[in-house]
């Protein structure tokens, strides 16, 4: 994973005191960031008015920073900030240096309510470079800046029937697909199903049999007819064929009713090699998976809904139609690929006990999204559960703090999607901040 490249740059005013501190403050924090594992770019001069400004906002333009640190060094006009924030566009973290004489905070106050009343979120600090919290703060807001530049420029796929179509709107997309493409910056595709069926009829059986060696490692115990696998392993091979053409970074696909077991056992394959295929066409949550899997440099996600909670035994079953990575599986031989249909599959997988992970759930329209965050821990599901939840993925989620009913019933007051995201690890300060960045509203679930 490479570093977070993040500009730092000291703002300073002639007709105030502090300016004298510049080199000593932007030098031992520099090297602080360093430290931190963030690719510092270092402001090229002292910032004292706009022309510095902007010879500044140019230089990280074409470093090509992902975030910025603004120190105000001593207090400066709100003009002057402005310039960094309109110019640049990528998050920032303000940081008031602890000198009373300079006002550095107050200054941080005073264009924070700025930016509260325009909507533009922002982060900030307050002390000096050797403070671990104050600089695991920083890192934060580098690390949440690489992911949204990453999430604004995802090509995601849409795989399924789209019909030209319209009542007062756009031919062939929803106003919906704008809105999410406008607001967070993913760029949808559109692709027709048979775009991947008819460039899987090329593949001969022959090519099938070398993939489906290829991907034994992670294919686990087969209950369907090797005729079904050669067609899962030809399905995956064009699937894997659009992503390289089109430099796909994850798939929504259509699934049920009326393409069922066409793709899980593709999303399966292919999430074990970074890949996100969603197989229900679900935009959001392809985004949620993305958020999370760079959160934690790597990793796959499970993507499902509540089946059934008790209170009593302090859990939740999520399942879902089979689609999930066979790592999430304890082991090999418990992932199993059944059979969906005459053609399909559909993959098994109880998933392993994890001592700590990040849950997410991810809704809106119209420009306002909102996403559940909370962590949890999933425990063991014995085959007899497994079973008696139709041996497709099947996850046992108990909530840090939280009831299953109380869990249920905030997500249903908030207005929250039936799907849940869940990876293992605790990802909740970073996801927020990289949501915060994204303009998304972010949701806690309140204690019991």
């Amino acid at each position: 994973m490479s570093k977070p490249k993040m500009g730092l740059v000291g703002l300073c005013s002639p007709v105030e005191s502090g300016g004298q501190r510049y080199e000593e403050l932007i030098s031992s924090s520099a090297e602080a960031m360093k430290k931190a594992g963030i690719d510092v770019v270092i402001g090229e001069r002292s910032v004292w008015g706009p022309a510095d400004a902007i010879r500044v906002c140019d230089q990280f333009k074409a470093a090509g920073i992902e975030s910025v640190a603004v120190m105000d060094v001593t207090w400066v006009t709100d003009s002057l900030k402005y310039l960094f924030i309109h110019e640049l566009k990528v998050p920032v973290i303000f940081w008031a240096v602890p000198y009373p004489e300079t006002f550095s905070i107050g200054c941080i106050q005073n264009f924070g309510s700025v930016l509260k009343t325009q909507g533009i979120p922002f982060e900030y600090v307050y002390g000096l470079a050797e403070d671990k919290d104050l600089m695991n703060r920083v890192a934060g807001v580098a690390r949440a800046g690489q992911v949204v530049k990453k999430v604004k420029n995802l090509r995601i796929a849409l795989l399924g029937p789209r019909q030209t179509w319209r009542v007062a709107g756009p031919q062939d997309m929803t106003e919906e697909e704008w809105d999410f493409s406008q607001k967070l910056g993913p760029t949808i595709i559109h692709m027709e199903m048979e775009e991947i069926t008819g460039e899987a009829d090329k593949i001969t059986d022959a090519e099938a049999e070398e993939i489906l060696k290829k991907v034994a490692d992670r294919t686990g115990q087969v209950k369907c007819t090797h005729e079904v696998m050669l067609r899962m392993a030809k399905i995956y091979q064009a699937t894997r064929n659009a992503i390289d053409a089109m430099g796909l970074d994850g798939i929504a696909a259509e699934c049920y009713p009326n393409y069922g077991g066409l793709m899980n056992q593709t999303a399966s394959w292919l999430a074990d090699e970074g890949y996100i295929v969603d197989t229900e066409g679900d935009i959001a949550h392809v985004v949620a998976q993305f958020i999370l899997n760079e959160a934690a440099g790597g990793g796959v996600c499970a993507l499902g809904e509540i089946g059934a909670y008790s209170d009593a035994d302090d859990y939740m079953t999520i399942c879902h139609e089979g689609s999930s990575a066979a790592s999430l599986a304890e082991k090999l031989d418990l992932v199993v690929a059944n059979p969906s249909g005459e053609t399909g599959s559909f993959i098994g997988v109880p998933l392993k006990a994890m001592e700590k992970v990040t849950f997410v759930d991810m809704q809106g329209i119209d420009g306002k999204y909102q996403i559940m965050i909370a962590n949890g821990k999933t425990l063991p599901v014995s085959h007899q559960e497994w079973v008696n939840a139709g041996e497709k993925l099947v996850v046992k989620l108990r909530a840090d703090g939280v009831k299953p009913s109380r869990v249920i019933g905030q997500m249903i007051d908030a207005g929250l999607h039936h799907h849940i995201v869940i990876k293992e690890g605790d990802y909740r300060e970073l996801a927020a901040m990289i949501c915060k960045f994204l303009e998304i509203r972010v949701r806690t679930l309140e204690a019991s």
